[in-house]
């Protein structure tokens, strides 16, 4: 009798980047035709959570603001089509990568009440991203959706990190999802405006966290008979060269503020899965007649932890199909605003075979 396949929940987690943002929208592509193909082959999927901060706010909005997995993709690329600068070939990187600042259709714009300039909180009106959220993510579908949708934003005034969810939390209700949450995901200072949500304002949650990687863990079930992978698309690099100017420092810094939370968050992970595994092997030894009273509660709660697989797909890999490929200058600090078309075309085919390459073999072993 052939064994049933073990489930593989999947839960997405997006960092915040800006343009950087087109790397995850190749690598979830990729992810999904991959859940498509496993279940093809009679290995079931779940998808259990889609967490954002920023930009990947956006993209996970897409993901889970629709009908299905290939109306899915088609939202993400159809908002990254929109989000894209088409600039000549011929023109020197750094203005095609410039562009940006004087705005990006569908998204932001810069201000024009010049005589109100002493009282500016922000560069930039954010307001045109309002009616592209609108175009590209079923807001109806995203609040009913069985997978957890989860966005992060900072609250300006008292410097909480606020979790909006089409789920119940821990501490918190569930959120009927709209533009403003994902925009105050987005809203980077002093570039974008802070997004007033009742009665509160809100910048941008990478500020404080650029991969909230206990979101995602909280959506996984219990039990020891499903694959848990976790799924964070990493948009800065852990290892780099040693800087050698001052432009190189700041890169670096840059690097290491937004990007370095995953690898912490990663490590823990892989410490509480050895924890589990321990408990268990312990617990097994132990007759059942002795785990009672406060004993048995604590293994209760022990059991309560997730052994969960965590895939950092690092998009600034220098490793592509097993083949070495160059350092791309668009990845540079300045790489976030460069929306131009020959640079999101790039990223978004680089996301595509780093997430083929380093998924494939999870959900080839998944049986």
């Amino acid at each position: 009798m052939a064994e049933t396949p073990k489930v593989i929940e999947v839960g997405i987690v997006l960092q915040g980047g800006g343009a950087l943002g087109a790397y995850e929208c190749g690598g979830v592509t990729a992810l999904l035709e991959l859940i498509d193909a496993a279940e093809a082959a009679g290995h079931p999927v779940a998808l259990k959570s889609v967490v954002g901060v920023s930009i990947g706010a956006i993209n996970a909005a897409c993901i889970v603001g629709a009908a299905n997995r290939a109306d899915a993709r088609r939202r993400i690329a159809g908002l990254w089509d929109d989000l894209t600068l088409t600039t000549p070939d011929f023109w020197p990187r750094a203005m095609r990568r410039d562009l940006s600042l004087f705005g990006l259709p569908g998204f932001y714009w810069p201000r024009s009440d010049y005589l109100n300039v002493a009282k500016w909180t922000s560069y930039y009106d954010t307001n045109l991203l309002r009616t592209t959220l609108e175009k590209h993510v079923d807001f109806a579908a995203l609040n009913a959706s069985d997978t957890a949708f989860v966005v992060a934003a900072v609250d300006v005034e008292d410097g909480t990190l606020k979790h909006f969810s089409n789920r119940k939390l821990d501490d918190e209700e569930a959120t009927v999802i709209d533009a403003p949450h994902i925009m105050a995901s987005g809203a980077l200072p002093p570039q974008f405006p802070w997004i007033n949500i009742d009665g509160r304002v809100y910048w941008d949650g990478g500020l404080v966290d650029n991969a909230p990687l206990g979101d995602a863990i909280d959506a996984f079930s219990h039990g020891g008979d499903v694959k848990r992978l976790l799924v964070v698309i990493d948009l800065y690099p852990l290892r780099t060269r040693l800087p050698r100017t001052m432009a190189d420092v700041e890169d670096r810094d840059h690097e290491l503020s937004f990007g370095n939370r995953v690898r912490q968050d990663g490590e823990t992970a892989k410490r509480i899965n050895d924890f589990v595994d321990t408990m268990e092997k312990l617990v097994a030894l132990v007759p059942a007649d002795l785990i009672a009273g406060n004993l048995a509660n604590s293994v209760a709660r022990a059991r309560a932890f997730k052994t969960i697989d965590v895939v950092d797909i690092d998009m600034q890999s220098r490793i592509v199909e097993g083949k070495p490929r160059p350092e791309d200058p668009s990845d540079d600090e300045f790489g976030l605003r460069d929306f131009s078309s020959q640079t999101v075309r790039h990223r978004r085919d680089v996301g595509y075979r780093l997430a083929r390459e380093r998924l494939a073999p999870h959900f080839r072993s998944a049986a």
